[in-house]
């Protein structure tokens, strides 16, 4: 490792103005979420198609709003003058109102940060790809490096550790369930006054173990529970933000884009009659229809002044494991010139996880709500050098520290919602997070 890493060095030195060189890896690794084990920092994505994982840090950036990306964007493409290929990868993410994150649970991520890995992974059906990248600067210690990278490859080498699912040791909501459903009645009165249209109630629930839960076998088990889904983690500082969600804020291949409504939501059945009869409920339901509606209207809205849009007339079905969503996939193509980041931003918050109109819910909910969402139902993602890439909305997930999961579900709130029911849902949603950890009840 330190022969290779000498080598790299003294490619760079050679370039002048290189701050990266890279190197590719030949490696065969069947178990890539163990890779987060071993390492302070990195993050992890599952898509179906493949898996990408990063380890350990090269470069990373820390921004103290999703207004930054702007400027992180304008750096991302000089990177390729100081010696990194085009297909490096960048990942991170951003907290659902990243101007106002005061939770301390959430230090180790603040408000927004992206990580360029030390090493990265890439594994599809085909093949698995690999690709070292070092950071050169005066201050660098090849004999340091060394260490460290070769720590990030031996733990990927390690056999894989049984564990057995640790015990729930107690549970709680916040804010508590009977609190909750006084604040969705509160935001039922707001939007019968008709100063809003939606608003989207979030809660958490902290489920502390008898011993920490490995954060590979989370992902593993959210995989396994939750194959329509995509997959994350991010860890920062030793505590990890996970989860499976079924919502694509945006994603850019040149200058084609795809993004999503999903909102309006319904239990799986029990037989395949009932759960036939939970879709037909769900396509005939005038409230969920609108509130699908409301994030198809605001998607449009924000997107058709930069993109030819391709919209369905009427939603279909997204079917996931515990419950069924209303869901129009959109598709369009990019007329004028923008930056997978600089739109995922306009798009952030949809209506689906803030309310509508936009800056009147959240204030409401930042006086209101009770919770600080840190991450959960902001935005997480990955791009190229070339800004090609795909941002989710960080839904059924949760952040774990230590021995505890906090784990987030919302709902979205019309004013002929009804209290208890949107708590029944918030269940439904919290199963995907709770079930991956072990929790049955």
């Amino acid at each position: 490792m330190e022969l290779l890493l000498g080598d790299l060095e003294r490619q760079c030195q050679s370039s002048h103005h290189s701050m990266f060189c890279q190197r590719e890896l030949a490696l065969h690794i069947d178990d890539l979420p163990v890779g987060l084990e071993g390492v302070r920092d990195g993050w992890y994505i599952h898509t179906g198609a493949e898996e990408i994982l990063g380890l350990g840090i090269a470069k990373r950036w820390r921004l103290s709003s999703s207004s930054s990306l702007d400027s992180m964007d304008a750096e991302r493409k000089q990177l390729l003058d100081r010696g990194l290929w085009p297909n490096s990868i960048i990942a991170g993410g951003w907290a659902f109102d990243p101007s106002g994150v005061q939770d301390h649970l959430w230090d180790s991520f603040g408000p927004s940060q992206w990580i360029l890995p030390a090493l990265f992974i890439r594994k599809t059906a085909e093949d698995t790809r690999a690709i070292l990248t070092l950071p050169v600067s005066n201050s660098h210690s090849v004999h340091d490096s060394g260490d460290t990278y070769a720590n990030l490859l031996r733990f990927l080498d390690r056999p894989p550790v049984v564990q057995p699912t640790p015990q729930l040791v107690s549970a709680s909501s916040r804010p508590s369930s009977r609190e909750w459903i006084r604040r969705v009645e509160q935001a039922i009165e707001v939007l019968k006054a008709g100063n809003m249209k939606k608003l989207v109630l979030a809660r958490r629930v902290d489920a502390r173990f008898a011993m920490a839960p490995r954060v590979a076998d989370i992902l593993k088990q959210l995989r396994k529970f939750n194959p329509s889904t995509t997959v994350f983690a991010i860890k920062s500082h030793g505590h990890t933000f996970l989860g499976a969600t079924p919502e694509q804020l945006l994603q850019l291949q040149d200058k084609q884009l795809r993004t999503m409504a999903l909102a309006g939501t319904a239990p799986r059945g029990t037989s395949p009659d009932e759960d036939h009869n939970q879709i037909q409920s769900l396509l005939s339901s005038q409230k969920d229809r609108r509130e699908h509606a409301t994030v198809v209207d605001r998607i449009g809205k924000v997107l058709r002044p930069y993109a030819d849009l391709r919209v369905p007339v009427s939603p279909q079905i997204l079917s996931l494991s515990n419950v069924h969503h209303l869901w129009t996939p959109i598709e369009g193509t990019l007329r004028v010139p923008a930056s997978l980041l600089s739109l995922s931003a306009l798009l952030h918050p949809t209506p689906a996880v803030g309310g509508e109109p936009r800056e009147a819910a959240l204030q409401w909910l930042k006086k209101h709500e009770g919770l600080d969402r840190g991450w959960y139902a902001g935005g997480i993602g990955f791009m190229d050098l070339a800004g090609n890439g795909s941002i989710w909305v960080s839904l059924r997930s949760a952040l774990v520290r230590g021995f505890t999961a906090h784990c987030y579900a919302g709902c979205g709130i019309m004013r002929d919602s009804f209290p208890a029911k949107e708590l029944v849902e918030s269940e439904w949603k919290l199963q995907a997070m709770l079930k991956a950890l072990g929790v049955n009840n």
